[in-house]
């Protein structure tokens, strides 16, 4: 179990990196004292923070313009990473959590040096809680997870884009008689919230309900695209979103 703040999104977190975490919080020295107040961000909640950052009224920590590219580059000579290592990479995970402490008894210099011994570095200057894993193509050292017991799967795994295609035709067939509208708790919700937030909408944390807050970001991009503002995702709004031909 990883612990939490409120609202804090770890679904896209890559599973070598929730290994290194779920070990990492089971050490006795971090038990109870640390957890993470910061995960995984969609394109939206990151521009969010860049957006606060760049307004110094707003009071915002430092956070990462979304549209950068970094790191080593392509063969088409840009940077492999994009905006935050906190945002949803092109690969789907994502690669940084921030960590808070929780109880007393551990100092940050204590949590970063215990963190390190799993792998986990605080890469940002004068940011103690930023960790991440990995900071180009090679991971860092884990040498306590051996000690742990807890053993590395360190082939990368494969997005399967045939049946994420395959899926994405399936939601496209089911929304032509059923449209996704508020009440609605399912997984296809949370590619609706995903959706969103990679197009600039920030729908919060990627939980697939679609209630009240929901459905007024679903108006919003409505009333952005000049489509009917119903509130209701149905094959027009759903096309929008991804640049299909309109449903019949």
């Amino acid at each position: 179990m990883i612990p939490t703040k409120k609202n804090v999104d770890l679904s896209l977190l890559h599973p070598r990196f929730v290994k290194r975490l779920e070990a990492f919080f089971g050490d006795p020295r971090i038990s109870g004292r640390v957890r993470i107040t910061s995960g995984c961000r969609t394109y939206a909640k990151q521009k969010y923070f860049y957006d606060g950052y760049k307004n110094r009224k707003a009071g915002f920590n430092l956070a990462a313009n979304p549209d950068r590219r970094h790191g080593p580059k392509a063969l088409n000579g840009v940077g492999i990473w994009r905006g935050s290592w906190h945002m949803e990479q092109d690969d789907g995970f994502c690669y940084a959590v921030d960590f808070g402490l929780c109880g007393n008894g551990i100092k940050k210099w204590e949590v970063n040096n215990i963190a390190k011994e799993y792998g986990m570095h605080p890469t940002v200057k004068g940011e103690w809680w930023h960790h991440q894993p990995r900071k180009s193509t090679e991971w860092f050292d884990a040498p306590a997870l051996a000690h742990a017991g807890v053993k590395e799967e360190v082939k990368e795994p494969v997005m399967d884009w045939a049946a994420l295609l395959r899926y994405h035709a399936v939601l496209t067939a089911e929304i032509r008689t059923n449209p996704i509208r508020r009440k609605e708790r399912s997984d296809r919700v949370k590619v609706l919230q995903r959706r969103l937030g990679a197009l600039g909408i920030d729908c919060g944390k990627i939980d697939g309900i679609f209630g009240w807050g929901m459905k007024h970001k679903v108006r919003k991009f409505q009333r952005i695209n000049r489509l009917t503002v119903d509130g209701i995702v149905g094959p027009g709004t759903w096309g929008e979103m991804w640049g299909d031909e309109p449903l019949s």
